[in-house]
């Protein structure tokens, strides 16, 4: 029954125009963020100096720069593929089919994971291989990337990014499912993750260890200013149990009628 659910959310996930637009998107994104990392740096520092990113954790840090929008982009992906079948009416045929609704949010739920999942490998590999290029545009030595330590921070980076795709998805996932709009889910989701995080860390620093958005960015980039690595992912964690919980409680007590 769940792997029935999986299938069913994948041949909506499968449609050329969501398929390829994901995926492309993602990977233009992220190689963007590579280029313009690699354009601006210099031998005195910018954004970050050539000799920083002839480290061996060089090769990862045009990716780990965009984990924030690649991120938002899952969030708005995820969002609009519980919400839309409230507002395209095709939530009842769905149930009519499987009338086991944690069974099918279930299945919804791993299958949009692995799609935006599967989208955030190809981007990254799209990336790296835009970032050997740069490389050898800037004449930046590319040898340390491919020893231990570097294919170890780079499995590190790709695993941590992993980790804030699947958060960022669930919560998409979860407000989509209370909002019951595609366009109000991802606007209500930009807004928080762009806008209102920002202004509430600006007006009350000490609060951005406790917001969601933070907590993930911060699983993202292997930790980041005022919030630990450690910290991000357990409150993270606590964050998508309760969302769960929400999506859940919403799907299974609530009438649907069209």
């Amino acid at each position: 029954m769940m792997w029935a659910a999986v299938t069913s959310e994948w041949t909506k996930l499968r449609r050329p125009t969501l398929f390829f637009s994901t995926f492309i998107g993602l990977a233009v994104a992220a190689s963007l963020f590579v280029i313009l990392l690699f354009s601006q740096a210099s031998a005195d520092g910018g954004i970050v100096s050539l000799h920083q990113l002839a480290k061996p954790n060089g090769l990862v840090i045009g990716v780990a720069r965009a984990s924030m929008l690649l991120g938002v982009v899952a969030f708005g992906i995820a969002a609009s593929q519980v919400a839309s079948e409230y507002s395209l009416g095709t939530l009842r045929q769905l149930l009519v089919r499987q009338p086991r609704r944690a069974v099918l949010l279930a299945g919804k739920m791993l299958a949009v994971i692995s799609f935006l999942v599967l989208a955030l490998c190809f981007a990254a590999v799209m990336a790296l291989i835009v970032a050997v290029v740069a490389a050898q545009s800037r004449h930046v030595p590319t040898s340390a990337w491919f020893t231990g330590t570097g294919l170890g921070d780079l499995f590190r980076e790709l695993g941590d990014l992993t980790l804030a795709v699947i958060g960022y998805s669930v919560l998409g996932m979860a407000v989509g499912q209370v909002v019951r709009s595609a366009v109000s889910a991802v606007i209500v989701g930009f807004a928080w993750l762009i806008a209102v995080e920002n202004i509430i860390t600006r007006i009350v620093p000490s609060t951005q260890q406790w917001l969601p958005g933070a907590s993930i960015l911060a699983v993202a980039s292997g930790g980041s200013e005022g919030v630990s690595y450690g910290h991000g992912l357990i409150l993270g964690a606590i964050y998508l149990v309760v969302a769960i919980v929400a999506a859940a409680t919403v799907l299974l007590r609530s009438d649907v009628t069209a």
